[in-house]
């Protein structure tokens, strides 16, 4: 039985054979990256136990003639020192510490992976921030809690804190006296009706009808908070309230309160 496992050494295809639990190599290919002529100028120094020509399915003459030269891992050090190659070291040291070692644990050798740009990582990063800085605000976060948030997730899922890199280590907090109030709160100040408070949220663009609620826009999250009722609808999805801040009002044609 054999196991025929690919790997590539700075671009150059090389193929290892498990054959009975011992690495063998194909020769043609270990002489091409030592820069010998050819297979045979590299296997006439080797000794007798250190080759062997073998018939495999898929490796050799497509007419299954000659078979293909293998060469061990005995071979392979033997051949390593007879090259010339500058680069002849570099091969020895990723064969014994990398892919050997790998296949004797594995039975396969994956190269590793290079590590991500920075670029990369603040893209992935810049990338994941938006929408969970939008989860923040429905949530009923302001605008600076919400972008701390996003950035707390972000550096969660990808290591990067994006504030610091952009010099934001300190976010002015938004004034926390700021009162938020229900429709029928707000329609006592302007004397009109919850109804009509919310249908003049709807025509200003600050909210819209999702069913039997209504949702704040991204216009009005700027204006709102939005709050857990601790009830459920029948399907059990959280019934969240909207309040709303005063300053909302201007933008909604009410330039003043009722007295």
């Amino acid at each position: 039985m054999s196991n025929v496992i690919p790997f590539d050494f700075e671009g150059s295809s090389i193929r290892l054979l498990d054959l009975e639990g011992s690495p063998w190599f194909v020769a043609m290919e270990i002489a091409a990256v030592l820069d010998y002529s050819d297979a045979f100028e590299m296997t006439k120094r080797l000794d007798d136990d250190e080759k062997q020509n073998r018939q495999i399915a898929g490796l050799g003459s497509p007419s299954g003639g000659r078979g293909i030269t293998l060469i061990n891992e005995s071979g392979l050090y033997s051949a390593i020192l007879g090259s010339r190659k500058p680069e002849a070291a570099k091969f020895k040291k990723w064969v014994t510490a990398e892919v050997l070692p790998s296949i004797r644990k594995t039975g396969s050798y994956t190269a590793p992976k290079a590590a991500p740009s920075p670029v990369r990582l603040a893209y992935d990063a810049a990338k994941a921030f938006p929408p969970l800085f939008r989860v923040a605000r429905l949530l009923g976060c302001d605008k600076n809690a919400a972008a701390i948030s996003a950035n707390q997730m972000v550096r969660q899922l990808t290591d990067v804190n994006l504030m610091a890199g952009l010099g934001q280590i300190h976010l002015v907090a938004e004034k926390q006296d700021t009162q938020f109030f229900t429709p029928t709160e707000l329609g006592k100040r302007i004397s009109t009706s919850a109804r009509g408070v919310n249908l003049l949220l709807a025509e200003s663009g600050m909210q819209m009808k999702c069913g039997d609620t209504w949702e704040a826009t991204e216009a009005g999250m700027e204006f709102c908070r939005i709050y857990d009722t601790g009830k459920r609808h029948g399907s059990g999805v959280p019934v969240q309230q909207i309040k709303w801040s005063p300053s909302v009002l201007p933008l909604l044609g009410c330039e003043k309160e009722a007295a």
